[in-house]
């Protein structure tokens, strides 16, 4: 191989398509930021759905679920104009965030935390491997708070689900 790293080309691929312009998914062509947070939910909600479906995929769903949870929240944070996203710089930041918007209470917050740091950083990080059990309990509730949160800020028309 030489003094070349493998696989160097398909890095430079991607920093090359990073660096470009390309085609935007569908419904993400928006100019609102929180909207844009709305919709990324939207998509990453979908994706999980169908890998639940499959029903051997379940530490894409838990991450998935996350990411989809966290989303929704920065969606409302944002649209309350509590802060911008690039304000947003942790998973704390977020649910905090979340919590003094009133889209859970500093218990829930607090709970979420834990729920992060105990268990999703051991199914990423660790040893931990998640279940199909997990996997449905966390889509779940990504699922309610992605149809509440929009809800109690009167903007569930703007989401593609």
């Amino acid at each position: 191989m030489g003094n070349k790293d493998p696989c160097s080309d398909e890095l430079s691929a991607v920093v090359e398509a990073f660096n470009r312009r390309g085609t935007i998914e569908p419904g993400l062509d928006v100019e609102d930021d929180a909207l844009l947070q709305l919709r990324k939910a939207c998509r990453i909600l979908d994706g999980i759905q169908e890998l639940q479906d499959i029903d051997r995929h379940h530490t894409l769903v838990v991450e998935g679920s996350f990411a989809a949870l966290e989303r929704t929240v920065q969606f409302h944070v944002v649209d309350q104009g509590l802060v911008e996203s690039n304000d947003m710089q942790s998973h704390e930041d977020t649910f905090e965030y979340g919590a003094q918007t009133g889209v859970f209470s500093q218990s829930t917050k607090a709970e979420l935390v834990e729920l992060w740091k105990n268990h999703r950083n051991g199914t990423y990080y660790q040893q931990e491997r998640a279940t199909a059990e997990q996997a449905a309990a966390m889509l779940e509730y990504a699922e309610c708070m992605h149809d509440h949160v929009p809800r109690i800020a009167g903007r569930a028309h703007d989401c593609i689900c």
